[in-house]
């Protein structure tokens, strides 16, 4: 009985792979990330974040967004533009393999339209007269590293290159006449809601939308709802817009840009009053993507309130 006591006591002699201490981690950090300045990760920790991500700029506020690696590519390979040149160059923010044709790099060395400034604008000499931004100190070698990663396919922060999609077709503008008269409706601002005179008993609204591979009035399906309420659309009949052969040439929800509107439709307004607001959205389709709504009810809030009506 005492041998098998003292067999029972007998020390387990299993390994325990955590005592070796090889599989210990590191005690410091000795690999650097970012040892490639052409990859996208550098360029984002490098460029983007610190120079492009800041309050009120490329931070979320408008796009492309710098806020996190994964948003700033998704914002810039293949993604339209919002300004152009008046020779309308550009396509995309990046377009890889093509650093000259890419919006994003030209805007870091010129003014392309004039208007627009030379990025990013807090190093720019309306800002920094005096040339005193850290900008300036690494611009010639981080605009160079951008060009080059664009020429060599715009890889993501993998290794793996774009591939161009089929986006979905975008809202550009919205306009609102009184019908038979030429002047557009004022707004709350430049983007807030449409100012309808409570007398009025006919508008015309015309609105621009933009494809990637289609031009507007190449777009089908094109249908139009409206509602007092913005949770109960699918309630609300359909109604078809009128495609114009040649567009209205109007100014559009970016300002000074010049876009075309080849969407129309007479809304009969003769029952609304005096602090009535009406919420519209657009549906329309191109060649490979399901029908769009524009708006939908979570795009931003200031896109939701560029398409409302409100009686005054």
């Amino acid at each position: 009985m005492l041998i098998i006591l003292f067999s029972n006591c007998k020390k387990d002699e299993t390994i325990n792979p955590y005592d070796n201490t090889s599989l210990d981690p590191p005690t410091e950090d000795s690999v650097d990330y970012f040892t490639d300045p052409l990859a996208f990760s550098a360029l984002h920790s490098k460029v983007f974040t610190p120079y492009c991500a800041n309050s009120g700029c490329h931070d979320g506020t408008f796009e492309p967004d710098f806020r996190t690696i994964e948003s700033a590519y998704n914002t810039l390979i293949y993604h339209p533009i919002i300004k152009n040149d008046p020779q309308n160059t550009y396509t995309y923010r990046v377009t890889p393999g093509n650093a000259d044709m890419s919006v994003m790099y030209k805007r870091m060395l010129i003014d392309i339209d004039g208007l627009s400034g030379i990025m990013p604008l807090d190093a720019s000499i309306e800002y920094d007269p005096g040339q005193s931004h850290a900008w300036h100190g690494v611009k010639d070698e981080y605009i160079l590293n951008i060009k080059d990663w664009i020429n060599g396919g715009a890889k993501d922060m993998f290794g793996n290159t774009p591939q161009q999609a089929n986006l979905l077709p975008r809202m550009k503008g919205m306009l609102a006449y009184i019908t038979g008269q030429s002047t557009i409706l004022a707004r709350d601002g430049s983007r807030g809601s449409i100012f309808v005179p409570s007398s009025t008993s006919s508008l015309d609204l015309w609105f621009c939308v933009t494809d990637d591979q289609l031009v507007g009035n190449q777009l089908t399906y094109n249908k139009i709802k409206y509602s007092t309420s913005l949770f109960n659309f699918e309630l609300q009949p359909e109604f078809s817009l009128d495609l114009q052969s040649s567009p209205l040439l109007e100014n559009g929800y970016y300002g000074a840009q010049i876009v075309e509107y080849y969407h129309k439709y007479i809304l009969d307004v003769s029952s609304f009053n005096v602090g009535n607001i009406i919420f519209v959205k657009i549906y329309v389709q191109d060649n490979v993507n399901n029908v769009t709504e524009i708006p939908t009810n979570g795009s931003e809030y200031q896109i939701v309130k560029y398409f409302t009506l409100e009686f005054i």
